[in-house]
């Protein structure tokens, strides 16, 4: 059984009770002639899940676990920078009918890139996560983002290129990359081994060679639509070994804040995403994830929903949904406490689980 140190348990133990050395409204205001700079940026969470209903009767536990995920950014000069990023949390899925606390936590490499800014241009190279969709990190929520995190593309080994342009019709940014799976020592774990990737495991995307591509177009900052934004994105992921087909995928994406007379923010998003012979396989499948969220002062409140509906290959095809409801409240030392219920049906399999997320995020600069 692994278990993880006692010193990260005693580290995040003390970040959620707000005790760290430093927290954002401690770093002083940076200055641009500072070079060589550090920025940290250090989120931790403890987190619940409870499955106290399921049709597979395996699925009713509770897991208990800790998150953090760790960015690191060194400003060499106005130009260059380096990147990094660490991610602790379960690196396995929970076992058959065993409830798991602080189990199966591994410490892994989630980012490590040089970047290149030189007016609106920027360029990285290394390992990132290329982009391609926002609704996996952007629905609100305990659960929101569940289903769209079957897209998110992560820990991918390439290049970035990024170029922003603005006037009075917003802000744009348009990237391309291209880039493969990691399938270096970066790609495993420490405290509980995730294993190695390999190219013999397939999987699209998992070649080798720089022949996946992912091509984005942001916006924004519209003077007539003020907190509107949208996203565009189109990928391709070259098969795996063993794999039948190249996936292409297609998202767009909206999203909407808007101040609201008494203090309130209305936020709203959605998001679209289709993908032709998915993970390298001859199904297609389609993605639709929509949130609300209404935050007033310390209080906030999120809906969201997800369809994902697959089209087998021979004919036939199965849909799955969630919807999740959730709030919580931030208290003055910036530790958010939040509680969520959410209704998944995924496979045939209906679940019901509640959730608690204990979270709070630190930064400091040199600068």
């Amino acid at each position: 059984m692994n278990r993880t140190p006692p010193a990260v348990l005693a580290y995040l133990a003390a970040a959620l009770a707000g005790t760290a050395a430093y927290a954002a409204d401690d770093v002083a205001a940076p200055t641009e002639e500072a070079f060589p700079y550090v920025e940290l940026e250090l989120e931790t969470t403890l987190g619940d899940d409870f499955t106290f209903r399921s049709d597979e009767p395996g699925a009713e536990i509770n897991d208990l676990y800790p998150e953090a995920a760790l960015s690191v950014k060194v400003g060499l000069t106005p130009v260059f920078s380096l990147n990094a990023g660490l991610t602790l949390e379960p690196v396995r899925d929970p076992e058959p009918f065993e409830d798991r606390v602080f189990r199966d936590i591994g410490l892994y490499v989630d980012t490590l890139n040089v970047q290149a800014e030189i007016g609106g241009f920027s360029l990285v190279a290394g390992k990132f996560a290329p982009g391609f969709g926002r609704a996996w990190d952007n629905t609100p929520g305990v659960y929101g983002t569940a289903f769209a995190e079957d897209y998110e593309l992560s820990e991918q080994i390439g290049l970035g290129a990024a170029y922003a342009f603005s006037g009075a019709w917003g802000t744009h940014t348009l990237g391309a990359n291209v880039f493969f799976a990691d399938t270096s020592v970066l790609s495993d774990s420490v405290f509980t081994r995730r294993g190695r990737l390999s190219v013999s495991d397939g999987g699209a995307g998992n070649t080798g060679r720089l022949d996946n591509v992912s091509l984005t177009l942001d916006g924004g900052e519209f003077a007539s639509l003020p907190g509107f934004s949208y996203h565009l994105g189109y990928r391709r992921l070259s098969p795996g070994e063993g794999d039948a087909a190249a996936e292409h995928g297609f998202v767009a994406g909206l999203a909407q804040e808007t101040e609201l007379s008494g203090g309130s923010t209305l936020g709203l998003n959605g998001e679209v995403a289709h993908f032709v012979d998915q993970g390298g396989g001859l199904d297609d499948a389609t993605y639709l994830t929509g949130g609300v969220s209404l935050a007033n002062g310390p209080w906030h409140g999120e809906l969201a929903a997800s369809l994902r509906r697959v089209a087998f290959d021979g004919g036939g095809g199965r849909s799955d949904a969630m919807g999740q409801v959730s709030g919580g409240y931030t208290f003055d030392n910036g530790i958010d406490l939040s509680l969520g219920y959410a209704l998944a049906r995924a496979e045939d399999v209906t679940s019901h689980t509640l959730g608690v997320r204990l979270s709070k995020t630190f930064s400091y600069s040199s600068r």
